[in-house]
This record gives C-alpha cells, sequence and structure tokens, in this order.
C-alpha cells in the first residue's frame, strides 16, 4: 500500500487571485508532523484541500464585488459633493447640447450655446424654439433666451441623486423660471418656463466656470 511520509509538512499556504485586484491568501494548517497517510487518508486530505479552495475562492470573489460596491458608493458621494460645491458657489456654466421645444423636433446645438450662473447674474446665451403669447416684446431675429439679467430668488435643494436649481429672471415684460436638475455626473436638464411664451427644455452638462464672462 502506498504512503505518503508528512513528517516535515506543518502547514500550506492556499492563494487564491480572482481579478485584476484582489488577491486572497490563506494558510490552512495540518497537524499530521510526524506522520504517514494512507491511500484513503489522502483522497480524504485532497478533498479537504479542494474545498478549501472552494471555500476561499467564493470569500475572494464576495470581497471583490463589495470592494466594487464601496468604490462605487464613494465615487457617488465624491461626485455628488464636487456638484454641491459648485451649485452653493454659483459659479457655473451650463453648456446646453440640444433643446426640446414642446412642438417640434429635438434641435441639437453647437458648443457656443450655454448659460452662466455667477454670483447674483445670469448671462444667458440660448435659442428659443416655440410659440411667443400676447405681450411679448422680441422681433423674430431675437431669443428671449438670450440676456444678461439679475437673479431672483436662487434657491437650490439636493435630491436622491444629485441636486435641483432653481431661480427667476425678468426680461423686457417677461418673467422667465429656470429649473436645472443636476444628476451626480454633472448631466443637467433646464427647463424654462415664462408668462408670454411656450416652455422649453435643454439638455447638457454642468461645470464648474473657470473664466470670466467678457460680454
Amino acid at each position: 500500500m502506498q504512503l505518503i511520509n508528512l513528517k516535515k509538512l506543518s502547514e500550506i499556504t492556499i492563494s487564491v487571485k480572482i481579478g485584476p485586484l484582489i488577491t486572497q491568501k490563506n494558510t490552512v494548517k495540518v497537524k499530521l508532523a510526524g506522520k504517514s497517510l494512507k491511500m484513503n487518508d489522502m483522497k480524504k486530505f485532497a478533498l479537504f484541500i479542494a474545498l478549501a479552495v472552494l471555500l476561499l475562492s467564493v470569500q475572494a470573489q464576495n470581497s471583490e464585488k463589495k470592494s466594487k460596491k464601496e468604490l462605487k458608493t464613494e465615487k457617488k458621494a465624491q461626485q455628488i459633493a464636487e456638484i454641491k460645491a459648485i451649485v452653493e458657489s454659483k459659479n457655473f456654466v451650463f453648456n446646453a447640447s440640444t433643446a426640446n421645444p414642446m412642438t417640434g423636433r429635438t434641435v441639437y446645438l453647437n458648443s457656443d450655446y450655454d448659460i452662466e450662473i455667477k454670483n447674483d447674474s445670469v448671462f444667458s446665451y440660448l435659442p428659443y424654439y416655440g410659440v411667443a403669447y400676447s405681450g411679448a416684446a422680441f422681433s423674430g431675429n431675437d431669443s428671449p433666451m438670450t440676456f444678461n439679467k439679475p437673479i431672483e430668488e436662487y434657491k437650490s435643494e439636493a435630491t436622491k441623486n444629485g441636486y435641483l436649481v432653481k431661480f427667476k429672471v425678468k426680461n423686457a415684460n417677461d418673467v422667465i423660471n429656470c429649473t436645472f436638475h443636476i444628476s451626480e455626473s454633472g448631466l443637467t436638464s433646464l427647463s424654462v418656463s415664462s408668462v408670454n411664451r411656450q416652455a422649453i427644455n435643454y439638455s447638457g452638462v454642468l461645470i464648474k466656470n473657470a473664466e470670466e464672462k467678457t460680454n
């Protein structure tokens, strides 16, 4: 009968690597020093080692999943903190990529259209697509969304996935209400309603303002 001598064997180290980041190392202590194993014992021993490897693999996978979830949570919290700082600073720019009128198709815009919040003023350069009601004081070549005006009633509040910013502006004989829905990644939708015109929505991205407005 074949025997295996384990006189010098006191412990076995098992390393399990799951994914590029997680390496799980554990030591299985075997109290077999100075003994010999028969074939049946060797089979049991091999089964024990296989089960140990399986358990360590599952443990490593669970650790990796937990780490990824924690990293995602931390990243989201950091993004929201950055958005909060930008919103509360009242110093940011919304770069519009699309305009979505109440009627008609979505209009894709170039990078020149934006709206800037600078302290207590708003500098808007956005196109308008929609229907004007009675009392509108702009000609056909003007956009009611192009203006430099003081902000009234600026409000911001945290939401589940980002921030909400509201304010209104008096432009000529119109009152314009702006509402920004800002995600933690900076993706933003802007809803604009006014007394004399149909509402319109814009989509784009919110960024921190790093430059002074010159116009």
